[in-house]
């Protein structure tokens, strides 16, 4: 951005913020495989059921990517990453929430639905 004739450094920080928040989501996508091994057996699950889990996160994201892109290109990529900051704050919240099979594999499809965009 030039201003009064000087190039901003505000490009900079947009970009600093931009490879942190991928940064960010990529270890939020990744770090449950960490506690997989403590959920299988609080929740009493089998490797097939945690990789249903995985694949719930996964299968979600990708349905939800290119609706979520377009929904940034019509209102706005800030209120869209905001909304995907919050929600994947909520389910982070929630995945510690789960009691059980289904409710985990609805959490991170729901998780995944949610950090889609980013």
């Amino acid at each position: 951005m030039i201003e009064n004739g000087r190039i901003t450094r505000v490009r900079y920080q947009v970009l600093a913020f931009t490879v942190a928040l991928a940064a960010v989501t990529y270890l939020d996508r990744v770090c449950i495989a960490q506690t997989a091994g403590l959920m299988m057996t609080e929740l009493d699950l089998s490797q097939v059921q945690m990789g249903y889990v995985f694949s719930a996160f996964t299968l979600a994201y990708a349905i939800f990517e290119i609706p979520t892109g377009a929904w940034g290109d019509r209102i706005g990529a800030r209120r869209v990453l905001t909304r995907i900051v919050v929600w994947w704050s909520a389910f982070t919240i929630a995945t510690a929430a789960a009691f059980n099979y289904a409710s985990l594999l609805a959490v991170r499809f729901l998780f995944g639905m949610g950090e889609a965009g980013a």
